[in-house]
Formats: structure tokens, sequence, C-alpha cells
């Protein structure tokens, strides 16, 4: 019974170390890939010839895509995709993956400065509705702090509401100054959190050339505007039906788009 335990035991953990040498095999063959992304990403900045920058981006924006395809999702790796896109002129995936990066790093000046002008190479002029503006500047910390920011100011809040609480409760008199802050906070963290988690519409951005809108789920109906929209559009998604996609833009009207035209944020 023991040497058969013992001979189990000896599987396990023959198992357990090519399972980590396996592991550390692809993480460094992603670190690789990565270094070679950004090799020719530096070559393709530095080349004279349009021709060949071209191709050294191509080059580039494959290997970031390869990591993407095998699960690899950070700030650093979709900045940089964004980058070559940009550099390749396809704006749709530019913007697409600089929103992405967006999630990791929103705190990152260049970051943001690069997206905003890649934005306003977008032809497609649409307004944000006034509610929509007025939402933005009430509820600043909503739309301004990343979800990690958020996360850690309700930690703090908490922590202070109960420890002020419990100072409170020994020495029998309430502050009620900074307990109705720190509650405020709690209320106004939490909220917001839970809007992400359970009511936020998932956003999208149009990554074809031109994208035909209309009003309803086939080609068959009629255009929803006289012009198609264009790569670099940003939109909430309403439903998907299909191989459609029911969206609502900025300024709050609604149309269809074909799935394959666009790609979720």
């Amino acid at each position: 019974m023991t040497r058969r335990l013992m001979g189990w035991l000896t599987v396990l953990v023959a198992i357990l170390a090519l399972g980590g040498r396996v592991a550390s095999a692809e993480s460094m063959d992603r670190t690789q890939v990565f270094q070679e992304a950004s090799r020719f990403f530096q070559e393709a900045s530095r080349a004279q010839d349009q021709t060949q920058s071209a191709e050294l981006y191509r080059k580039a924006m494959i290997r970031f895509e390869k990591l993407v395809q095998d699960g690899v999702s950070n700030g650093k790796l979709y900045y940089n995709l964004g980058n070559t896109y940009f550099r390749l002129h396809d704006l749709g995936r530019a913007i697409l993956n600089y929103r992405r990066a967006l999630a990791y790093l929103p705190d990152d000046d260049n970051l943001r400065q690069n997206l905003r002008f890649a934005e306003r190479q977008q032809p497609d002029r649409i307004e944000p509705q006034q509610e929509t503006m007025i939402a933005k500047a009430l509820l600043f910390w909503h739309y301004d702090f990343s979800a990690r920011f958020r996360l850690i100011l309700l930690a703090m809040a908490n922590g202070t509401l109960w420890g002020v609480l419990a100072i409170a409760l020994y020495r029998r008199k309430m502050p009620w100054a900074p307990v109705l802050a720190a509650s405020l906070l709690v209320l106004m963290m939490s909220g917001s959190l839970a809007y992400d988690r359970f009511w936020r519409q998932a956003k999208g951005v149009i990554v074809a050339v031109e994208a035909v809108a209309r009003k309803g789920d086939g080609a068959a109906y009629e255009l929803s505007f006289s012009e198609p929209l264009h790569a670099g559009l940003t939109f909430s998604l309403v439903e998907k039906r299909g191989e459609w996609l029911y969206i609502e833009l900025g300024d709050g009207r609604r149309c269809w788009v074909p799935s394959e035209s666009a790609e979720m944020i």
C-alpha cells in the first residue's frame, strides 16, 4: 500500500514539474514574441523607405495579435498594438486597441493623448447628448476614475467608516461629519462599481472602412443614414441578433450594422 502511494506521489510530482516547465516555456515564448514585435516596430519607425516600413509594421502587428489570440491581455500590449495599427492607417483597430489599453492604463497621459489624436481623425461628427454631457460632469468620478481606483477608494472609505464607528463606540460620542463623509463615499463608489458590473452597456468600435447602417437586421431594410459609418466610431451595443448588431451612437440614434464591421472593446 505504501509503495503504491509513493508511486502515485512520484507520478504526481513528475506531472507538476512537467506542467511547470511547459508554463515556463510558454512564458519565455510569449516574451520572445513580444520582443520581436517591439523590435520590428522600432525598425519600422526608423526605416526611410515607406514600403519597407509598412512591411515591418505588419510583422509587428502579426506578433502582437498572436499574443492577444494566445490569451495575453494587458495595457502595454494593447497600447503597442494600437500604435502599430495607427501607423498602418487602420484607424478603427487603432482606436479599438487604445480603448482596450485604457481599461488597464486609465492614468496614462500618453495613451489618452494618442487616443484623442486618433479620434480627431475619425470623420463622423457625432455630438453627444446634452444629458450625457451633464451626467459626465456631475458624476465625474464614475467616468474619470478607473474601476481599480474606485475600488481602492471604496475600500479606504469602508475601512475609515468602520474605524470611526469603533472609536465612537469606545468614546460613546458620534463624530457625524467623518461618518457622513465616509458613508457618502462608500455609496458613491459602490453604486458606480455596481453600475459597471450589472447595467453598463458594452462598447464597440467600427473597424470596417465603411459600415452601412440600416433600420433592421438585414440587407433588405432601408438605410438609417444617407452616409455610411466610418472606421473608428465608438458605439454602445444594445442587442446582437445573428450577424447583426443593434447599436446606439453617442447622440442617441440607433441603427443596425453587420457584426463583421465592428469589434467589441
